[in-house]
């Protein structure tokens, strides 16, 4: 754990004392904040409710993660780095989690700082406060699967915008072409498949979550995609060894 600990403060350190975590958190912030107070039905509704701010999450987290994620592999595979990193007294499993833990740290301090919504939603409203931690919970599970999908698109290429690009892309295909709204489409000439697109997506699994709702399933289904891409993660680098 001590090999993990020196990793992850690394990786920590250079997300802080670089321009990363402060230019996109601000940028993720001003994004979340402005959509859910001028673009949703807030204040039309008037309900003290963050069912659409988490609406947006999906959409959010595939763009944030693999931007976050970009360099974690990337800078080490282009600079050489990784070779001397990776001879380290530790197991290659505990480099891939110590850089995806320190990722997924970013990703949570941009989570903390949106405080400042409900803390509003408590001034201008008696908000049901079940939902809004269900849905910080939800939207936690879900931010991990991204990160480990930023993690393991890294590992695959050494320049860090084709990372992004790829993990972009990768992402959209989780939120947007295995949707619900797709699978609908898919429904009339195959059923099977459309149950099956819907399944993979990431929508189907957290409009719960929307409501504050966290089934078993759908922790389960985020909790197993996380450890798949952070194994794919660990094959891809090992297989760059030999």
């Amino acid at each position: 754990m001590n090999a993990v600990g020196t990793v992850y403060r690394r990786e920590v350190r250079s997300y802080f004392s670089t321009p990363i975590a402060y230019v996109f958190i601000p940028i993720q912030l001003a994004i979340l904040s402005f959509f859910f107070f001028q673009f949703s039905p807030f204040f039309a509704a008037e309900r003290a409710e963050m069912r659409e701010f988490f609406a947006l999450m999906p959409l959010m987290l595939f763009i944030f993660a693999p931007a976050i994620t970009m360099r974690l592999w990337s800078e080490e595979l282009r600079l050489g780095t990784s070779e001397i990193l990776l001879t380290l007294p530790m197991r290659l499993r505990e480099v891939v989690f110590a850089k995806f833990l320190a990722a997924f740290t970013v990703l949570c301090v941009s989570l903390v700082l949106t405080g400042g919504i409900p803390l509003t939603l408590a001034w201008l409203g008696n908000p049901d406060w079940g939902p809004v931690i269900g849905g910080y919970v939800g939207t936690v599970l879900a931010g991990a699967m991204f990160i480990s999908l930023g993690c393991w698109v890294s590992a695959l290429s050494e320049n860090q915008v084709v990372s992004l690009l790829i993990g972009v892309a990768a992402g959209m295909v989780l939120v947007v072409v295995c949707s619900p709204g797709f699978a609908t489409y898919l429904s009339g000439s195959s059923p099977n498949l459309a149950r099956i697109v819907e399944d993979i997506g990431v929508i189907s699994h957290f409009s719960s979550v929307e409501r504050g709702v966290i089934a078993l399933g759908d922790v389960v289904y985020f909790l197993s995609g996380t450890v798949l891409f952070l194994a794919m993660t660990i094959t891809t680098i090992q297989a760059k060894r030999y």
